[in-house]
Order: C-alpha cells, then structure tokens, then sequence
C-alpha cells in the first residue's frame, strides 16, 4: 500500500463540492479538523457527506486543551465513539496541559484522562490516538494548551502511559520552528508516528540574526511543503522503508483550505514526485 496525499480540512469546509473538487485534483484523504469544541456539527450527517465521495477520512482532530475544556475533552469521547462511521480513523489533537504548569506537573492528569479515552478507543475500535506537538507559544516550565511539545515530552508521556495505541501526528513545520532536524527526530520516532500533516517552516536566517526569537516580528514562517527547509524527498524514504502505509495530509497555515487552491495543487504535485 502505497502513501496516500491529501488535506485537513475545517469540519465547515467538508461539503459534496470541495470534496469533489479535491478529488478532480488527485487529492486522496482529508484530516477533518475542529477547534476546541464540536459546537453543534452532526457527526453521523459529516460522514454520510465523505462517504459518498471517493476520498477517505485519515483522522479526525479536535484542537484545544483537553485537560481544562469540558468542550474539548466531549469532542475527543464524539470522535472516538463514532470514528467507526469515518472507517475508523485516528482521532488525534492536543495532549492538553494543567494550564500554566510545566510538562512534569502536568503528566499525571494527562494520564488519568488518556487512559479513559484509550479504554473508550479500545471499546469503539479507534485504531489510535496521536498528538499533535504544536507548542501554541507553551514552554517546559509552563503553558496553557500542550504538554507533547517535543520528544523529551514524549518520552515522558509514552514512559507514565505506555500503549500501542498512543501515537504521534507528527509534521516538520514544529520542528524547523524549533531549530531541530526533522529528519533526525524522525528516526527516532517513526514507531509512533501514525499521521504525518504536510505543513513545512523556513527560517529567514538573515532577519532572524537582526531580530532574535523574542521580537514581535518573526523570522520564521509556516509554508507549504515545496517551499520550506525540509527535506521531504529524505522524510518520504523514512516512511516508506518504516511500512508507514498512512497519508500525508497537506495543512494550509489560513483558517480554510480553498484560498489559493493552485498553490495547494502545486504543493501536492511536490510531494507526489517523491512518492
């Protein structure tokens, strides 16, 4: 089975016409999206809608800070209870985090919740659940959203609950943020990471000696895979000689896909050659 392309898309954004144009242009997977909560979407109408288009769901994602919001932590229980109507997915976003405690201070909460999500994910038979590792500005000793913010993180997390189903949705764009090789920690990682979202950085090494990190002008900026300083052709190999037989699903930094879909188009076509 070979790696599959496509696109995280905004619940909102999931209608039969971008379904269908995502398809005409060889677009294969989407990575449904929501932000902190599930406010009042139907699930089972959101997969009769993906069901009746020939691509298939790669994941469903919530993003908020699952151990504060109720919201978030009832969005995770909805899509791990009807994941099997998606064909069963990963379901994956924040790790959350005790807001405003470090990563070490945060675990055992982390783990209490996980490890009722993961008995909810075994009863469901969701296949797994990942972390997405965007910091959202968190630090070690403190932070408001994420504790699963780099692989000394992970460590800790696997180490407190250690379980096949617990993986990582892993992208190079956190990592060229955060001067690290993507391709290093790849290596490292590869038997956890599940879902892999096309999202890439590039540094402005010239603006960032001028500036530093901490100016509000930023030296380093979110981009498409195609125009960043990965290298994808060395990221692919790994997964492919890993079996990795999931998608690389391409994520937009702008609130929806569609704007500038060309650009998108071009960033797919990018990835193909190395497939």
């Amino acid at each position: 089975m070979s790696i599959k392309l496509g696109a995280v898309l905004c619940a909102d954004e999931v209608t039969p016409s971008s379904l269908e144009t995502l398809s005409s242009l060889g677009f294969e997977t989407i990575n449904i999206a929501f932000w902190q909560s599930l406010k009042s979407s139907d699930l089972p109408q959101l997969a009769d809608t993906v069901a009746a288009s020939p691509l298939e769901v790669s994941a469903l994602s919530i993003f908020g800070n699952t151990l504060s919001s109720a919201d978030t932590l009832s969005g995770w229980e909805s899509l791990i209870t009807h994941s099997s109507l998606f064909g069963s997915p990963y379901v994956t976003g924040f790790a959350g985090r005790v807001t405003g405690r470090s990563v070490e201070d945060s675990l055992s909460a982390w783990k209490a919740t996980f490890s009722s999500l993961l008995d909810l994910a075994y009863k469901h038979d969701c296949p797994g659940l990942l972390f997405e590792n965007c910091r959202m500005g968190d630090l070690w000793k403190r932070g408001n959203w994420n504790i699963a913010i780099n692989g000394e993180a992970w460590a800790l997390m696997f180490d407190a609950l250690d379980d096949r189903r617990l993986g990582l949705q892993w992208e190079p764009c956190h990592q060229v943020e955060a001067f690290l090789d993507p391709v290093l920690q790849l290596k490292k990682w590869l038997p956890r990471v599940k879902h892999v979202h096309g999202k890439d950085a590039r540094v402005d090494w010239d603006l960032l000696k001028a500036i530093g990190l901490y100016s509000p002008d930023k030296a380093i900026s979110s981009v498409l895979p195609g125009e960043g300083d990965s290298d994808w052709g060395a990221i692919i190999q790994l997964l492919k000689e890993s079996g990795y037989e999931g998608s690389i699903d391409i994520e937009t930094k702008n609130q929806t896909f569609f704007p500038d879909l060309e650009e998108k188009k071009q960033s797919r076509e990018y990835l193909q050659k190395y497939l």
